[in-house]
């Protein structure tokens, strides 16, 4: 038999503060972001930078009509500087200004020599290996005085000069070059680590690097250069040429 008696349907409260499992994710997520930005991570890059000029100037024609929107541009175009170097990671963060300061630079130049006498066949390879110490990458590219390099043996002298100079002045003291070699070709490999300035620099190096993975990178870091350009955000030049 059944009762009669009815029963008060309970009614829950409703907490503004209760998240949502979507909400969850989503701070789960920037939690793993922050932890992961606040790692240092290794990046480099190898290039040729007779290909890298030639890459830009290439594009400053096929791109002229860009160029000319933005007379007042304080950059190259991001699509141009960072394919100049094959969308390498270290050209990422350093045309975006997505790391801050980093510790050490590794450079390592492969220099490809013929004779010029006719006395010899073939090539000459040579490795020529140098470092800079903590500096941003204006100043490795440009040069900084107040710092000290390491010059090897224990010595170490005052000034980094920029990366065009340090290298010439590398093959200038190298002393693995014969009499009457010339130099057919440099390659510069460079390789540091740093961590990014902050969460929303790493968002934006990944989803730079899904770009670069989807084939789409040229589209959206013109479209991303644009955007800066018209709220005045421009960020920072190429790496200056080298050698």
């Amino acid at each position: 038999m059944k009762s009669k008696a009815t029963s008060k349907k309970r009614s829950k409260k409703y907490n503004p503060n209760k998240l949502t499992p979507a909400q969850v994710q989503a701070n789960q997520r920037q939690a793993e972001l922050r932890r992961e930005a606040a790692q240092e991570y290794e990046f480099s890059m190898r290039f040729v930078s007779k290909d890298v000029r030639d890459y830009i100037e290439a594009k400053k024609v096929e791109e002229a009509a860009l160029l000319e929107r933005f007379p007042n541009r304080l950059t190259i175009p991001y699509h141009f500087s960072i394919a100049a170097y094959g969308y390498q990671d270290l050209a990422i963060v350093q045309v975006l200004e997505h790391v801050e300061e980093c510790e050490k630079w590794n450079v390592e130049l492969t220099i490809t020599m013929s004779d010029r006498t006719d006395q010899y066949e073939g090539q000459l390879i040579i490795n020529q290996p140098f470092t800079a110490p903590k500096m941003n990458y204006f100043e490795f590219s440009e040069g900084k005085a107040d710092c000290y390099v390491d010059i090897g043996g224990g010595l170490r002298r005052k000034g980094w000069k920029g990366l065009n100079a340090e290298i010439l002045m590398a093959l200038d003291q190298n002393k693995n070059i014969p009499d009457g070699f010339g130099i057919d070709l440099i390659e510069v490999e460079i390789s540091t680590s740093s961590k990014f300035k902050s969460v929303s620099a790493y968002k934006e190096f990944l989803s730079v690097a899904e770009w670069v993975n989807s084939g789409v990178a040229e589209v959206k870091l013109r479209q991303l250069w644009i955007a800066d350009q018209i709220i005045g955000n421009g960020k920072s030049l190429s790496f200056g040429d080298a050698a």
